[in-house]
């Protein structure tokens, strides 16, 4: 077999690359700030009595008036759209109807990831409930691939099938779905991108086809189904909500298939999440009791990062029908075995996956980390169902695309992850040539490719990404929703940001930053001390968790204030529960020397105060016309601090922006003199964030302490 190269840039020292790939595991962050809105704030702080910080974070999310903001956090069932509002939904129920009544062998198609999988369930189970005869078929991932295959269909002919339901799949099955047209009858449901072609089919329901006029376009695969069962439900028995009891699989395929937590997903998985925790399905039941979640509270992160990956693990490394038996059992043993099935596939998966990230992370010692724009590894017989999650730990390490090609018989099969700058579909299309096979999206890809042609791409993919990309677009960004004082943190704070919740892609959980706090103790904690615990001092909350983070602690100073980015929480420990902060960066706060260069760049809420209190001693004594040197030269000798002339306009454009000030040039016109007097102290509490000048200056310190720091 041919041996290639996976990388052509050798290095002697391995040592060397190790230490630097060392470093880019500490990859620096760019701290972002949503510009805060405080008039609105605090107008939805009134009206729906929660925290001004709580409404902040509705409006960063797009929920700016009460009617928004009252729907996303109390709405059920009752916000569920009409399901015949989809097209294709009549012509779909009047097919099934028949097909029930004259009970035809109906078999729904499904597809192999958790999506797929809960999709299959939840129809199957409506169909049996109204006694369909009904069975289910999910392709093998490594034999079949995903969607319809011509072989199954046929086998499904054979085998006396009347009406095929795709559920998750189907959308682009226009060369499969064609011949046998005149010998099946089937019905799409997918929520894929349709293509410009649509399949001949009886009938296709997705949000996203051309002529949908319906309300939610990014409906899960399982989300489809659902709307198909509420059509045959409501056909049968009107309004009645029985069947309703299946949220909690609909709950655990919308969370698993990161579709925007916003909308009619979010009551979907808000409803069923509820459901989840008094769940009378057994298969549920015994994956929660070998997961070690009976008993306990079931959020969107129990689904994401615990029950979900078991259900993908008989997808990816075995047959996915275990996932939909587990589902629909009526039998409680059965429900057990195929529960410790599902875990012991997720320790095999956990297994094949660390065997494979330690061979990429072989590879990547002998290559400049730091000069590639696109990492591309391979490997043989590197597990197919495993490297996209592989790709996507290498992509939160090094921030850089990655794309990892399993090797099978000298063709390659690879999985692609990128970063928000880097649209790796139209990058694939770019490199359309030399790649047997491709598709996928912005961020997320797979494609098919002869051997000799993987160093090509590379190189291809290498220098389209040095074209296109900045050095600024390798840089992480934190979003935070606000600067939190600590005190304003407590009980009542943390019951009104869980009505937030789900959280998930499209309502990210709330991050909040606070400035200049303590630190009195850190230590590091967990198995081969990977995590970084903090005390801080004179803070209301004063316990830091920071998970994975022990490479801060040598960066960080006792006794010294440090900056913190985090998310409030409850630890609950030996029956104590207590309030503590979950760290998503921290940094030591600026020394002198670096405060003075941020002096030079723009105005901090000192400095301004500073300007604020320097004007107010010269109106006092009746002076009110002076120039930009008088009081910079005032502030130096009063605060020790050196401002720039341009710093201090920027200081003042932000006073005047809060209507503290005005300020005129002198008549006749002096260059560089000017009138300037405050006005009246405000009535209120003062918000410096209502001023755009103040929110660009907060941005451009960020951006100097998240390159120099």
């Amino acid at each position: 077999m041919q041996k290639i190269t996976l990388y052509t840039t050798i290095v002697s020292s391995t040592l060397l690359w190790r230490s630097i790939n060392f470093i880019m595991a500490k990859l620096k962050k760019k701290w972002r700030l949503f510009p805060a809105r405080h008039q609105l704030a605090n107008e939805l702080s009134q009206k729906l009595n929660i925290s001004e910080y709580i409404a902040q974070a509705l409006i960063n999310r797009g929920i700016t008036n009460e009617q928004a903001a009252d729907e996303f956090l109390y709405a059920g069932a009752e916000h569920f759209a009409d399901p015949y509002a989809l097209k294709g939904m009549s012509a779909a129920v009047k097919r099934i109807i028949q097909a029930v009544e004259v009970q035809e062998k109906i078999t729904i198609y499904g597809d192999y990831d958790v999506d797929g999988i809960t999709a299959c369930a939840t129809l199957y189970k409506t169909l049996t409930r109204l006694n369909a005869n009904v069975e289910f078929y999910i392709p093998d991932r490594q034999s079949e691939g995903y969607g319809l295959n011509p072989a199954a269909l046929h086998n499904l002919i054979d085998t006396g099938t009347k009406l095929v339901i795709t559920v998750d799949c189907g959308i682009s099955a226009i060369k499969e779905i064609a011949p046998i047209g005149d010998q099946l009858d089937i019905i799409i449901t997918d929520h894929h991108q349709p293509p410009s072609e649509l399949p001949v089919a009886l009938a296709i329901i997705n949000p996203k086809q051309p002529g949908c006029l319906y309300p939610e376009k990014n409906l899960a695969g399982v989300g489809v189904a659902f709307k198909l069962c509420q059509g045959l439900w409501q056909h049968y028995y009107g309004l009645e909500t029985k069947f309703f009891d299946y949220l909690d699989i609909v709950a655990i395929g919308t969370v698993a298939d990161i579709v925007p937590l916003t909308g009619e997903n979010r009551v979907l998985v808000k409803l069923g999440l509820k459901q989840l925790q008094t769940t009378e399905n057994l298969g549920i039941k015994a994956l929660l009791e070998v997961c070690g979640l009976r008993g306990k509270v079931i959020d969107s992160g129990s689904i994401g990062f615990v029950i979900a990956p078991r259900l993908n693990a008989v997808g990816r490394i075995s047959q996915a029908t275990a996932g939909v038996e587990l589902l629909i059992t009526n039998d409680a043993n059965y429900a057990h075995e195929l529960a410790n099935l599902l875990d012991g596939e997720n320790l095999v998966r956990q297994n094949i996956e660390k065997s494979i990230l330690a061979k990429a992370e072989e590879q990547l010692e002998t290559v400049d980390v730091g000069a590639a724009k696109v990492l591309v590894l391979a490997g043989e017989e590197w597990h197919s169902g495993v490297i996209g999650i592989v790709a996507s730990r290498l992509v939160d390490k090094y921030y850089k695309p990655v794309i990892m090609i399993s090797i099978h018989e000298g063709v390659g099969k690879g999985s692609c992850r990128s970063i928000p700058a880097f649209d790796i579909y139209t990058a694939l299309t770019a490199c359309s040539d030399l790649l047997t096979q491709f598709g996928g999206h912005r961020q997320a890809a797979g494609l098919s490719i002869s051997l000799p042609n993987i160093p090509l791409l590379r190189e291809r993919l290498n220098s389209l990404a040095a074209e296109t990309l900045s050095a600024a677009d390798y840089v992480p960004v934190l979003t935070i929703d606000s600067i939190l004082p600590l005190e304003e943190i407590s009980a009542p704070f943390l019951e009104q940001l869980a009505c937030l919740e789900p959280y998930g892609f499209g309502n990210p959980s709330p991050v909040f930053a606070c400035h200049n706090i303590e630190m009195k103790e850190k230590r590091l904690i967990g198995q081969q001390s990977r995590h970084l615990k903090l005390k801080l001092k004179n803070a209301a909350v004063k316990d830091v968790v920071a998970w994975n983070m022990a490479e801060l602690s040598p960066l960080l100073t006792c006794d010294k204030a440090i900056d913190l980015v985090f998310v409030p929480k409850y630890n609950e420990w030996q029956g104590q529960k207590n309030l503590q902060l979950i760290a998503h960066d921290v940094r030591q706060s600026p020394d002198s020397q670096t405060q003075a260069e941020l002096n030079r760049i723009a105005p901090d809420r000192t400095c301004i105060a500073q300007v604020y209190l320097t004007l107010k001693e010269y109106n006092k004594l009746g002076q009110y016309n002076f120039s930009l040197q008088t009081i910079v030269n005032k502030i130096s000798s009063n605060y020790n601090v050196v401002l720039s002339e341009n710093v201090l306009t920027m200081a003042l454009t932000i006073l005047a922006e809060l209507d503290l000030l005005t300020k005129e040039p002198q008549e006749p016109q002096e260059q560089g003199t000017f009138t300037i007097q405050l006005t009246p102290s405000p009535l209120k509490k003062l918000d410096l964030t209502n001023s755009p000048a103040f929110q660009e200056s907060i941005k451009m310190r960020e951006e100097y302490l998240s390159q120099y720091s």
